[in-house]
């Protein structure tokens, strides 16, 4: 039998693995959305969310900052200093609502609030790249898309829990509360 930290980072690296791949994928096609440019569904972050609730917070950051790197590596610079803060801060948001447990806020919840400062942290780069507030006009724009990907991806994100349920060994004590079914 193979002994279990290697099962936690097998699971790690085919997480890392997926949402790079489908990073990078996603990067190649054009916004989907021609009157807003740059925003995206984010299907990548459905891998995230999956490892928010079944691994601990030092793996899933771990996950996201290889992720980053990776997909930095074949997108560019630029794309990984946007991604980069909107990941980081996408990340401590939903780690932040999910401390509010599954009474007060649901996984789609959690999706919602990572859909939206995921851009936040992006706008915040473009402010700090372009060196003028008037960037944050997009907000509204990027806000809307965000929590609309954001839905999605939680919607997805909450059918795909309960089917990689049988992970049991992998999950830590607290996220077990998430999975089961009100």
């Amino acid at each position: 039998m193979i002994p279990q930290p290697l099962h936690r980072i097998v699971y790690i690296a085919l997480l890392t693995a997926s949402a790079t791949i489908i990073g990078i994928v996603e990067s190649l096609f054009p916004s989907p959305f021609p009157f807003a440019p740059g925003a995206k569904f984010g299907f990548a972050n459905l891998i995230v969310l999956m490892a928010i609730f079944t691994l601990k917070k030092t793996d899933v950051l771990l996950l996201v900052m290889i992720k980053l790197l990776l997909t930095g590596l074949f997108t560019g610079f630029s794309v990984f200093l946007y991604s980069l803060a909107g990941g980081v801060l996408s990340l401590l948001a939903m780690y932040l609502a999910k401390t509010l447990g599954p009474r007060l806020v649901s996984l789609i919840g959690i999706s919602l609030v990572g859909g939206f400062f995921h851009n936040v942290g992006q706008l915040l780069t473009a402010t700090w790249v372009a060196q003028t507030p008037t960037v944050l006009l997009y907000l509204p724009w990027l806000a809307f898309f965000g929590l609309l990907a954001g839905f999605f991806i939680g919607v997805a994100g909450n059918a795909l829990l309960y089917r990689i349920k049988p992970i049991t060994a992998l999950f830590e004590k607290e996220n077990k509360i998430w999975m089961t079914r009100p």
